[in-house]
């Protein structure tokens, strides 16, 4: 029988990255080792309660946070060593702190009693060497593991009873009372003058899209924005309109996100006005429908909620009532790649309120609210066809609902073919299925977000991603832009910031109209994504048997649809994705998914052809590559187009 080591690896408290603990999964089993992954969103007692059955605890944060999760560890550790004899090794890595040095975090933490500690990403190969070393010195050598236990995809509880019929009115009133009584500004809504909320046209997203794609007129220009107070937010707002700004829009902070509403009132009352936020968001549920409704009143474009995780139908109540044209997100898009235990069959009933909720509008205010579906995922090695099959599903379910005005969108990746490539097949097959189901008629528009990854670290080559990642939109025919800044990888970005995004976004437009692209290429790359695409929605039809909804969460569990460094333990979490010699994203392993001899040859032939020409021999190393090598600024330029390997 295999002797070998165990490793448990997972993140503590409120950080929902995936992606790194993924890849140090994946590397490790390859290596031999027995790997049990947490996932996301865990305490302390979790790792402890654990441990005894490990050789070596990895804990993971990235979010610049874990000072808040670990003063019990001291404690925990001693309690947990007086009771198991057996030596451990206990790691801390991620990325530690926004505020402190590298060197005091490494202090303080082996003070607390970790055996190493790595406040920032570093190589899986500098990980396993120290943890060698760490088993040597500390006398733990490898056992019998005994049979390999498989991960399995949990069942998705009800997943029978799913339907795709809208929620009917009695329902929907009862559950809106619920809602509404969740927090205490969820009164105001009944109190709002919904009407002249919305009386101006200028400021509704579905009358500016509708004006935009008629006159065949330049992408729509949006950057993200988010801070504790209603008047710093409205600061920032008019500063980036005076520099190119088009739509506004606020991302909800951590705390909204997870309807931790008490959490988030604090983080306000922490931060003073006209000083460094406390919160990574505007809390749209502590300023309530007013702070909404002053919002719009000072603005002068249409007004977007952004958000984050399965529930948000009290902030889009709010948001609706105060004057936002336009609510983001879905069952999937904003469940697999956020949330860790939330049945999809819950988060579904959540997003048929919110689609009820912006039909409503149309319906009793003659308002039509714009939905939108967040399709950058996990935003990392996203391959275009899983992302737009996602779309496509939330789409149709929106639809059904009765809603009028669809935004299907893609994060891009970096391969201007590509790129152009997917945002027009997500367009045309959108179209193509809503009118399949009888829904030709919503008004379709396409959001392309620009590099959503880890960004370069080279604020030069940041600045070149960001103009050239402008240009791929506009050969693509997006109808909008969701804009980065230069900063993304050094710091939090000021409105300064934001402002140099949104110069370069139009620079990067406007320089379009003069740059040539591989439109043969293009043109074999959407006819593969519309061959690829259509092949998981005929699975997805075949399972569901008359419900798209129920043939989705059937496709999960089966493995069609799987999304690369999902958190979700709904999420079956085998598909391998990495990119081509020149930077495509292409299928590790293809066969697991719907497609012909010939596709699957294509995707396995490209990769093949990718580890040879770098002399790799493991899908891990060349996914920590691909991972690493933007944000460490390691390549020649953008697009990576023939330049990727070099």
């Amino acid at each position: 029988m295999a002797k070998g080591y165990r490793l448990l690896i997972g993140s503590v408290g409120d950080d929902s990255h995936s992606v790194g603990m993924a890849l140090l999964t994946l590397a490790f089993r390859e290596a031999g080792f027995r790997v049990k992954n947490l996932g996301i969103l865990n305490q302390l007692d979790d790792f402890f309660r654990a441990a005894k059955d490990f050789d070596a605890i990895f804990i993971s944060c990235i979010n610049g946070h874990v000072e808040m999760f670990l003063d019990d560890f001291p404690v925990k550790l001693a309690n947990f060593n007086l009771g198991n004899g057996h030596p451990r090794v206990w790691y801390l890595g991620g990325n530690l702190s926004v505020k402190e040095s590298n060197e005091s975090v490494v202090r303080r933490y082996l003070k607390m009693g970790f055996d190493f500690v790595a406040p920032k990403p570093i190589s899986w190969n500098a990980i396993m060497e120290q943890l060698l070393r760490d088993f040597s010195n500390k006398g733990i050598h490898p056992e019998e593991l005994g049979e390999r236990e498989e991960a399995n995809i949990s069942d998705i509880p009800l997943l029978e009873t799913v339907t795709d019929d809208p929620l009917t009115e009695e329902e929907f009133a009862a559950l809106r009372k619920e809602v509404l009584d969740s927090w205490h500004t969820g009164s105001q809504v009944w109190m709002a003058d919904v009407k002249k909320n919305h009386s101006d046209k200028a400021k509704n997203l579905h009358e500016l899209i509708v004006r935009r794609q008629s006159s065949k007129g330049a992408p729509l220009v949006q950057p993200r924005t988010g801070v504790s107070h209603t008047t710093d937010e409205i600061a920032i707002l008019k500063h980036l309109r005076a520099n190119g700004l088009e739509i506004s829009s606020i991302q909800l902070d951590a705390a909204s996100r997870k309807n931790m509403y008490h959490k988030a009132e604090e983080g306000v009352l922490r931060t003073e006005k006209g000083k460094t936020s406390f919160l990574n968001g505007y809390p749209i549920p502590v300023h309530g429908v007013r702070g909404v409704e002053e919002i719009l009143q000072a603005i002068e474009t249409p007004f977007q909620i952004r958000a984050g995780s399965p529930d948000h139908r009290l902030v889009y109540e709010i948001g609706l009532a105060g004057g936002t044209s336009s609510v983001e997100g879905g069952f999937i898009c904003y469940l697999y790649p956020y949330d860790k235990h939330t049945s999809p069959v819950t988060c579904l009933r959540y997003w048929k309120y919110v689609d009820k909720l912006a039909a409503l509008y149309d319906r009793k205010y003659n308002v039509k609210i714009n939905r939108e579906y967040f399709g950058p995922l996990t935003t990392s090695l996203i391959e275009p066809t899983i992302a737009i099959a996602i779309n496509m599903v939330q789409a149709i379910l929106s639809a059904k609902s009765g809603v009028k005005c669809i935004s299907v969108g893609l994060a891009e990746q970096g391969n201007r073919s590509q790129d152009i490539a997917a945002i027009r097949v997500l367009d045309m097959m959108t179209r193509r299925y809503l009118a399949k189901y009888g829904f030709g008629d919503c008004t379709v528009s396409t959001v392309y977000h620009q590099y959503m990854a880890a960004f370069p670290n080279d604020i030069n080559k940041a600045r070149d991603l960001i103009f050239n990642s402008s240009v791929t939109g506009t050969l693509a025919g997006s109808t909008r832009f969701l804009t980065k800044t230069p900063v993304e990888s050094i710091h939090i970005p000021t409105k300064e910031d934001n402002a140099e995004g949104l110069r370069l976004t139009h620079a990067g437009i406007k320089a379009a109209q003069d740059t040539s692209f591989n439109r043969e290429q293009v043109l074999l790359e959407m006819k593969m994504l519309e061959k690829q695409v259509a092949g998981v929605m005929e699975g997805i039809e075949l399972l569901g048997q008359g419900s798209v909804a129920r043939g989705a969460l059937r496709a999960f569990l089966q493995g069609i649809l799987d999304i690369p460094f999902s958190p979700s333990i709904y999420n079956r979490s085998r598909l391998i994705t990495a990119r081509d010699s020149d930077g495509a994203i292409r299928f590790v392993n293809p066969e697991a998914m719907p497609f012909d001899t010939a596709t699957k040859e294509f995707h396995l032939a490209k990769i093949h052809q990718r580890m040879v020409r770098e002399r790799l021999t493991r899908p891990s190393q060349i996914i920590e590559k691909d991972l690493t090598r933007i944000w460490k600024s390691d390549y020649l330029c953008w697009p990576l187009d023939g330049t990727y390997l070099n």
